[in-house]
C-alpha cells in the first residue's frame, strides 16, 4: 500500500529551510524557493505539511500530546515516573514551561509550511488542475487543523496567513473568535475541494493524505466548540467568559457535516467511504501473549486523519546518526512498569507487610514494553460509578459487564518470560479478613503458583470491600492475591492512592492496566524509544458521538439514540465472542453468560436521553467520547469546550491530584515566553489571564 509515511521525508528536506525552530526567531532568509515552481517540488511541499504533527503528539521525552491533552485532565493524571509535575496546575505550569513553547512553535511550524504551500499553488500554472485543487485542499485543511489546536489551548492567538519570508517581530494576538472564523473558512472551502477517500482510505492514491471525511470532521468539531460558546457566559470569573464568535447555525452546519461523514440520516448518500471497523480491538491489534499490531497498523476506512510514522527509522524525523529520537514514543507514555514488579502487600497482615520477593518471572521485553509511566489514569476510569458506571447505561448495568470497551482498550494480563525466582508457591495465610487454605481449591501448599509462560500478573476493576466484609483495605488485598496464581492488581482496592506514594510501585501512578492503543513490538530492542504506530487523530467513532450529541442539543433524540447506537453496538460483545475472565471472576457476571450478547444492554432509547437534564447530557457525552477515545489525545478539549467552570468542576471531582490547585484560568495555556521575548513592540494582550 503506499502511505503518505513513506513519501513524507522527502517533503521534509525539500521544506527545510521554510520553517525555523521558532516562527518569530529573527534571522536572514536566502532560501532558494525555485524548486517548489515545479510540480515535484510543490507536491513535496503540501507533503512536508503534515509532518509537524509528529511534533506535536508524538516524539520527545514526554511528547506534548499527552501533556496537552490527557494528563492533568479527569481521566489522566501524573504518573510515578516524572516530567508531569505541571499537571498537578502548580506553578510548573508558567510561561517559562519549555512544554509550551515546543508546542506552539509545533503548531506555528506547521502554519508556516501550509502558508508557504498555498503561494505556491496560486502560482502554479503546469499541474492538473483536479489535483491541484485537491493539493490546496489538504493545506487549507491543515492550516485550519494548527489553528484548532491553538485556538483550543492558547485562545487568542496570532492569526498569520502568509508566508513569513524576511524578519518580522510585531505579532499580535488576534480574538479568538477570529481564529474560530478563519478555522471554519479555510476547512470549509478545504471540504468543497477535497474528494472522499476510497473504500481503502486512499485520496489520489496515498493513504494518509486528508480528504472530505477529515475536513468534515474538523467543521463539525469546531462549528461544536463555537456552539458551546453558551455555556461560557457566565462564569464564575467574569474574565474566563468567552467570545468564540459563535453563530445561530453552528449547530446546524455541525449536524449538517457530521451526517455527511457518517452517511447518516440527512448525509445519507453524501458519497462518504468512512465505516466503522467491525471489531473495536481491530483497531489496535495487539495480544498481550504475542504483541503487535498484527498483521501492521489498522488502515481501514474508520480512519479519517492520522499522523504517520514508518517501521523504517529514515522516514520518522530521524536524526542520522541515532534510531531513538524519532518515531512514536507513546508506546512507552501510557505503560505500567510491569518487569520487577514487586510482590509486596504493605501492612498486609495489619502492621507487617507480606512480601513473596521480586524476581516474579517477568522481564523487560517487547512484549512487555518499555514502562515510562509519564501519566496514569484517575480512579474515575475504574470506579464502579466512574466512566462505566450504569448511569450511562438504560439498562443500568455496570459498563465492566456489557461495554468491551473497557476491556479492549487496556493490557489485564502479563505472562511470565522467565522463570520466577521469589516465592510463588502456594501458602496457607490468615489476617484480619480471612483465612486461605490453598487445598481448599484444589492446590498443594508448597506448589508454584506459576511458571514460564503462565499468566503471571492480573489487574481488575473489583473493589475488595464488596468481597470480604472485615480487615483494612491491605489487609483484604492480601488475602485476595494469596487466593489467586498470580500477582493480583484490583485497582478499586490498591492502597497507595495519594500523591505523596507516587514513588511507591503498588501504587496507582505505577500500578494500572496498560493502555493498549499505542503499543508497539515491532520496535528492533526493548529499549528502542522509537515506535512505528500511526496516531489515530480523527476517527469515524468520535465523529458519531459528535453527531448524537448535536442532534441531542437538537431535540431530535430519535437520530440522536439511532447514531449513537452505532457506536453503542460496535462496542458490545457480540453473540459467541469470549468475555474476559474478569466477567465472572471479578465483575459479577455469570460464567453462563460469558459469550452472551450484550448488544441490547448497550443500547440506548430516545427517551433515555431525552429525560437528562442539560448538565447531565454533557456529562454523559463527554464520558461516552471518553469511553471511545481513551488516551486518543482529545480529553482537554473536551473538558474546556463547555468552559472554565466545567472543566474545574470535573476535575475537582474526578482528579485529586489536580484538584487542589486548578483554577478557572488553566482553561487556557500560558503563552509561551519564548514568543513575548521576540515581539516588539510589545502585544499588549500578550499573555492570557492568570498566567
Amino acid at each position: 500500500m503506499k502511505s503518505l509515511k513513506y513519501i513524507i521525508t522527502i517533503g521534509i528536506f525539500g521544506c527545510i529551510m521554510a520553517s525555523c525552530s521558532d516562527f518569530l526567531e529573527e534571522k536572514g532568509y536566502n532560501t532558494n524557493y525555485t524548486y517548489y515552481n515545479s510540480n515535484e517540488g510543490l507536491n513535496a511541499l503540501v507533503v512536508s505539511a503534515y509532518q509537524n504533527g509528529r511534533g506535536m503528539f508524538s516524539t520527545s521525552n514526554t511528547p506534548s500530546g499527552i501533556i496537552f491533552q490527557e494528563i492533568g485532565t479527569d481521566m489522566y493524571t501524573i504518573g510515578g515516573d516524572g516530567g508531569t509535575d505541571f499537571a498537578l496546575y502548580t506553578s510548573a505550569m508558567n510561561p517559562s514551561n519549555e512544554t509550551f513553547s515546543a508546542f506552539w512553535t509545533d503548531c506555528y511550524n506547521g502554519v508556516a509550511r501550509a502558508n508557504l504551500g498555498l503561494k505556491y499553488i496560486e502560482s502554479n500554472t503546469t499541474m492538473a488542475a483536479d489535483i491541484k485543487n485537491i493539493r490546496k485542499g489538504e493545506l487549507l485543511f491543515l492550516r485550519a487543523y494548527y489553528y484548532y489546536v491553538l485556538a483550543i489551548h492558547y485562545g487568542d492567538c496570532p492569526l498569520v496567513l502568509e508566508p513569513v519570508d524576511a524578519p518580522k517581530l510585531n505579532f499580535v494576538r488576534s480574538p479568538q473568535k477570529e481564529i474560530w472564523a478563519q478555522i471554519i473558512s479555510d476547512a470549509t472551502e478545504a471540504w468543497n475541494l477535497l474528494p472522499w477517500a476510497d473504500a481503502q482510505g486512499k485520496v489520489t492514491g496515498d493513504y494518509g493524505r486528508v480528504g472530505k471525511g477529515a475536513a468534515g470532521h474538523l467543521l463539525t468539531k469546531s462549528h461544536m466548540f463555537r456552539y458551546c460558546q453558551k455555556y461560557t457566559q457566565s462564569q464564575s470569573d467574569p474574565k474566563m467568559n468567552e467570545d468564540r464568535g459563535a453563530t445561530t447555525d453552528d449547530l446546524d452546519l455541525a449536524i449538517k457535516y457530521a451526517s455527511a461523514v457518517c452517511n447518516f440520516g440527512t448525509g445519507a448518500g453524501s458519497g462518504s467511504n468512512h465505516t466503522l471497523s467491525p471489531d473495536y480491538a481491530d483497531l489496535w491489534r495487539f495480544n498481550p501473549k504475542t504483541g503487535g499490531p498484527t498483521p501492521g497498523d489498522y488502515a481501514g476506512p474508520e480512519i479519517l486523519f492520522s499522523i504517520q510514522f514508518s517501521t523504517n527509522h529514515f522516514y520518522n524525523n530521524q536524526t542520522p546518526d541515532k534510531v531513538n529520537d524519532g518515531g512514536n514514543w507513546l508506546h512507552m507514555m501510557f505503560t505500567t512498569q510491569a518487569d520487577g514488579m514487586p510482590m509486596v502487600t504493605e501492612n498486609g497482615k495489619g502492621t507487617e507487610s507480606v512480601s513473596r520477593g521480586t524476581s516474579m518471572g517477568i522481564g523487560r521485553d517487547l512484549i512487555t514494553g518499555r514502562g515510562w509511566r509519564r501519566t496514569s489514569p484517575t480512579p474515575f476510569l475504574y470506579a464502579d460509578n466512574g466512566l462505566y458506571g450504569p448511569q450511562y447505561y438504560a439498562s443500568s448495568k455496570q459498563g465492566k459487564l456489557i461495554d468491551s470497551r473497557l476491556y479492549k482498550s487496556h493490557v489485564w494480563v502479563y505472562y511470565a518470560n522467565q522463570t520466577p525466582s521469589a516465592d510463588v508457591s502456594w501458602k496457607s495465610f490468615a489476617n484480619a479478613a480471612g483465612t486461605f487454605d490453598p487445598t481448599s481449591i484444589g492446590k498443594t501448599e508448597g506448589s508454584p503458583r506459576y511458571v514460564a509462560g503462565d499468566t503471571a500478573i492480573v489487574f481488575s476493576v473489583e473493589n475488595l470491600d464488596k468481597r470480604f466484609q472485615s480487615g483494612t483495605r491491605s489487609e483484604k488485598l492480601a488475602l485476595a492475591r494469596s487466593m489467586e496464581p498470580y500477582w493480583y492488581i484490583p485497582m478499586q482496592s490498591i492502597t497507595k492512592t495519594e500523591i505523596g506514594n507516587r514513588g511507591i510501585r503498588d501504587g496507582i501512578t505505577n500500578t494500572f492496566p496498560t493502555l493498549i492503543k499505542y503499543l508497539d513490538s515491532r520496535r528492533a530492542s526493548t529499549n528502542d524509544q522509537a515506535g512505528f504506530r500511526d496516531y489515530f487523530c480523527y476517527r469515524l467513532g468520535e465523529t458519531y458521538i459528535l453527531l448524537a450529541e448535536a442532534l441531542a442539543m437538537k431535540g431530535d433524540y430519535a437520530n440522536s439514540a439511532a447514531a449513537l447506537n452505532i457506536v453503542r453496538e460496535r462496542a458490545a460483545w457480540k453473540e459467541g465472542e469470549s468475555k474476559y475472565s474478569h466477567y465472572w471472576k471479578y465483575d459479577g457476571g455469570n460464567y453462563a453468560d460469558r459469550k452472551k450478547s450484550t448488544v441490547d444492554e448497550m443500547k440506548v432509547t430516545a427517551g433515555f436521553i431525552s429525560a437528562m437534564t442539560d448538565d447531565a447530557r454533557l456529562v454523559f457525552f463527554l464520558d461516552e467520547n471518553g469511553k471511545e477515545t481513551e488516551g486518543e489525545l482529545h480529553r482537554f478539549e473536551y473538558l474546556v469546550r463547555n468552559g472554565a467552570d466545567f472543566f474545574v468542576k470535573m476535575l475537582k471531582e474526578r482528579n485529586s491530584f489536580a484538584a487542589p490547585n486548578v483554577k478557572p484560568f488553566h482553561r487556557f495555556r500560558p503563552i509561551p515566553q519564548k514568543h513575548l521575548d521576540r515581539v516588539s513592540p510589545m502585544d499588549p494582550n500578550g499573555q492570557n489571564y492568570g498566567y
